[in-house]
């Protein structure tokens, strides 16, 4: 991947943090699909799920 298109890895507040656990614990026993975005290798990668236990 070119380094000028790498993003810099983002910094979670910890309020942050609290939120998007409490949106994935809540579609995980209300079975609704969630967008995840998350970051790897340099870029933000955006998924469309539906969470189940395992």
């Amino acid at each position: 991947m070119n380094k000028q298109l790498k993003i810099p890895q983002p910094v979670l507040t910890e309020e942050q943090m609290e939120q998007i656990n409490f949106t994935l614990i809540e579609a995980l026993h209300t079975n609704i699909q969630v967008y995840l975005t998350y970051y790897k290798n340099g870029q933000r990668i955006t998924e469309t799920r539906f969470l189940q236990r395992s």
